[in-house]
C-alpha cells in the first residue's frame, strides 16, 4: 500500500469542512429559533385581535381595547425586528453554505488525487508483477529448450 503524501492536508481539509458544516447547522438552528419566536408572536397577535373584537362588541371597555392595540403595536415592532434578524441570518447562512461548498470541493479534489495515486500505484505494481511473471516464464522456456536440446543430443 502506497502512503498518500498529502494525507495530513486531507485531514486538515476534512476538519475545515466539518467545522463549516457545523457553522451551517448552527445558522439553520438560529433561523429556526427566530422563526419559532415569530410564530409565537403571530399567535399572540391573533389572540389580541380576538380580544379586541370581543372588547368592541356590546359594552365597550375602552381601556382594554387601547391596551390590546398598544400590545399589538409592540408585537408588530417585534415581528419587524425578527424579520430583519431573519434577513441577516439568511445572508449569513448563504455565506456559510458557500464556505462549506468551497471546503467540500477542496476535500473532493484531494480525495480524487489520492484515488488517482492509489490507482497508479496499483497499475505500477501489476505491471511489475507482470514483468516478473514474463521474466520467469522466459527463464522456464529457456530451461525447457535447454532440456529438450540435451535430450536430443543424448
Amino acid at each position: 500500500m502506497v502512503k498518500f503524501r498529502l494525507a495530513t492536508l486531507l485531514k486538515i481539509r476534512e476538519r475545515d469542512r466539518d467545522q463549516a458544516a457545523k457553522m451551517v447547522q448552527d445558522a439553520r438552528l438560529a433561523i429556526a429559533k427566530v422563526e419559532e419566536n415569530k410564530r409565537e408572536l403571530m399567535v399572540q397577535n391573533t389572540e389580541m385581535n380576538d380580544l379586541r373584537k370581543g372588547a368592541s362588541s356590546g359594552a365597550i371597555d375602552l381601556r382594554r381595547l387601547l391596551d390590546a392595540q398598544r400590545f399589538q403595536m409592540v408585537l408588530a415592532a417585534q415581528v419587524q425586528q425578527l424579520d430583519e434578524h431573519l434577513g441577516k441570518l439568511q445572508q449569513e447562512l448563504e455565506r456559510r453554505e458557500a464556505s462549506l461548498l468551497k471546503c467540500q470541493q477542496a476535500v473532493k479534489s484531494l480525495e480524487k488525487l489520492r484515488d488517482q495515486r492509489m490507482e497508479s500505484a496499483e497499475i505500477f505494481a501489476l505491471l511489475k508483477q507482470q514483468e516478473r511473471t514474463d521474466e520467469w516464464s522466459s527463464v522456464r522456456h529457456a530451461m525447457q529448450i535447454q532440456t529438450n536440446t540435451n535430450e536430443d543430443e543424448a
